[in-house]
């Protein structure tokens, strides 16, 4: 007997569906397992080799662990996938040709060989009709929970070519008697807006800002306000990251492009963090606190699918801004009620921030201990959403928190890693991560920790972020300070 055919679904978030046989269960018992039938499904010919697996769920294990991690993950894949498959049975969808994993061609299908398919057939054929069906197949976004995952990078770029070489044709193939036609072109700026997004989390802020610039003028164009809303938003907290911190420009933005009477409560959320992310990195952190607050309001009446998204982004906001003013007592309430939100969103970088966020409210609060437990957790995550600025600066701050604990070796080696790793961004990356190395050596080698700081503080003021600028000082007067207490 055959077995029942296998559906995978990666476009609008991962699903199974067999045909016929047990029904299969909708969570998995390890994550690890989950990821390796996603990887397998991505790939192009559906087979990878062992190591290439391990590389992507286990990176920081060692290899004897590894491979027992993977051995859990594939029985654990095997028997989600074929609840009925005995103990030793040989799966009908997953087996192993020597080191290779591969799904099985005769047994599994993916929604995305599908729908590239179509595309290749309409892109040849030419016909419109068959065209805006591929391009309709198309629609969804890759593994919406893996948003920002390296590994899942390679065909959402290969999907994105396909949908434009979709579009492009369509754009030259209009519709015959004045019918209603397709949008290609809001289509295009909205996955303008998605790879800006990923390029700003790249630590690449003058290539984003251009991409959401032209994605906004497409906006512009075709008069859909609320969508140059959101895109004057992206803008906005682009130019606020980048060098020289834009924020005077970043809020002509978001006043030249504010929520219309009528804009959805997930645009005005997105609105309102948008301006209090600019005001906070100007230092006018009362007014972001505010505004930060009206995106909380505005998040938890959207209840939409960036619901989660939106709160935890929020809340995480308001605790920076109360920290920075001072507020350290007041920070924790907020950036504690960010966690679950921002664990519910699936999306490592969003958790990255929010678990650096804790990490510094348990450092002001004396709680090194905890402190250093959130920070390596955001670290992991920031590692594998690859963020590289954002990596380097949690690389930094566990630095400055070994230090605090007296363990000096893992204090230098996080701080090396940490220069190392900023180097090519510069600004405010670098910034912080050569202030991280100051402190560590200030009490062994006074001469070079004024050389570090010296550097650190031209890229703050490069940045333009005041929160480095005012760390910077901080060491230098922790410099003098050992320096007045050698006799």
């Amino acid at each position: 007997m055959n077995p029942p055919l296998l559906r995978i679904r990666l476009l609008g978030g991962f699903g199974l569906v067999r045909e016929a046989g047990a029904p299969l269960a909708a969570r998995w018992s390890r994550p690890g397992a989950r990821t390796l039938v996603k990887l397998l499904a991505l790939t192009p010919d559906h087979a990878l080799h062992r190591e290439q697996i391990m590389a992507v769920c286990w990176p920081h294990a060692e290899l004897r662990a590894a491979l027992g991690s993977l051995r859990v993950a594939l029985h654990t894949a095997r028997h989600t996938l074929e609840p009925e498959l005995p103990p030793r049975g040989s799966s009908a969808y997953l087996t192993a040709d020597g080191d290779l994993l591969r799904l099985v061609p005769d047994t599994v299908r993916v929604d995305t060989d599908e729908a590239e398919a179509l595309a290749r057939r309409a892109l040849h054929t030419g016909g419109r009709r068959e065209l805006a069906h591929a391009l309709e197949a198309l629609t969804g976004e890759l593994l919406p929970e893996d948003r920002y995952a390296p590994w899942a990078e390679p065909a959402r770029e290969r999907l994105a070519r396909r949908r434009a070489d979709l579009r492009r044709a369509l754009a030259a193939n209009p519709r015959p008697h004045g019918g209603p036609t397709l949008r290609p072109e809001a289509d295009a700026a909205r996955v303008r807006l998605d790879w800006a997004l990923h390029l700003d989390r790249s630590g690449r802020y003058e290539e984003a800002v251009t991409v959401v610039r032209e994605a906004l003028h497409s906006y512009e164009r075709q008069g859909l306000r609320d969508a140059c809303t959101l895109a004057a938003a992206r803008l906005a907290e682009v130019l606020g990251r980048g060098r020289g911190r834009g924020g005077g420009e970043a809020l002509a933005v978001l006043d030249a492009h504010p929520p219309g009477a009528g804009a959805p409560d997930d645009i005005r959320a997105a609105h309102h963090m948008a301006r209090s992310a600019v005001l906070s990195y100007r230092g006018r952190y009362e007014e972001g606190l505010a505004a930060a607050r009206a995106a909380e309001h505005c998040a938890e009446a959207a209840r939409g699918a960036d619901h989660p998204v939106l709160l935890a982004r929020s809340l995480a906001q308001q605790t920076v801004c109360l920290g920075l003013s001072g507020l350290a007592d007041e920070a924790a309430g907020p950036a504690e009620s960010a966690l679950a939100p921002a664990e519910e969103s699936g999306d490592r970088a969003l958790l990255a921030t929010v678990l650096s966020v804790l990490r510094e409210t348990e450092r002001r609060a004396g709680r090194h201990g905890d402190a250093l437990a959130y920070g390596r957790r955001a670290l992991a995550l920031a590692e594998q959403a690859g963020r590289p600025t954002a990596t380097a600066f949690e690389r930094a701050n566990l630095a400055e928190l070994h230090l605090l604990r007296g363990e000096q070796a893992d204090a230098e080696r996080l701080a090396l890693a940490s220069v190392e790793l900023a180097e090519p961004f510069g600004g405010t990356a670098l910034a912080f991560a050569l202030t991280a190395l100051a402190r560590v050596r200030v009490a062994v080698a006074p001469k070079e920790t004024a050389r570090l700081l010296e550097r650190a503080g031209r890229c703050a003021k490069d940045g333009g972020h005041l929160q480095a600028i005012d760390e910077v000082r901080t060491a230098w007067a922790e410099l003098v300070a050992v320096r007045q207490a050698v006799p």
